[in-house]
């Protein structure tokens, strides 16, 4: 993979403009094994903001600069066809579910999310650096994603 580059612009508000522009009126965008994902404005929130306290049901109230920096990257990653995706892990269930897709660039601990709908298409659901080596170690280990037939 080209070395990635991070992204520095003004303010949340050309994040957000670079997000839609590049995102969401390109979609969908192509994964390597040719899923179609599509960007959406309202997952804007959830993907560049993080939580003032910590805790995963805690809403998430602050623009995260190094999420937003790193936008330009989901598309990457999401074409990488060296990157095997793996099953996401739903929290608040407790266990993995196979709707979620995870792609998990090791070098930079950078994860995407997507999630299925019943045809088979993707929605972006986040991105982040995971900055907890214990979790990315779970992420590394996490089942092998297979696409449905």
């Amino acid at each position: 993979m080209n070395s990635l580059e991070l992204l520095y612009l003004d303010n949340e508000n050309a994040y957000r403009k670079h997000y839609i522009e590049n995102y969401c009126k390109k979609c969908p965008i192509l994964t390597f094994d040719e899923i179609p994902v599509m960007f959406y404005p309202e997952k804007f929130e959830h993907a560049f903001y993080k939580r003032s306290i910590p805790s995963w049901k805690a809403p998430k109230t602050l623009f995260d600069y190094s999420r937003a920096e790193r936008m330009d990257w989901i598309k990457t990653v999401l074409k990488d066809p060296h990157i095997v995706p793996k099953v996401g892990f739903d929290k608040a269930r407790g266990k993995y579910d196979n709707k979620r897709r995870v792609a998990f660039l090791n070098e930079e601990n950078y994860l995407v999310v997507i999630e299925l709908d019943k045809k088979g298409k993707g929605i972006f659901i986040t991105a982040y650096v995971v900055d907890n080596e214990s979790t990315a170690e779970k992420i590394r280990n996490s089942p092998n994603w297979i696409k449905a037939k």
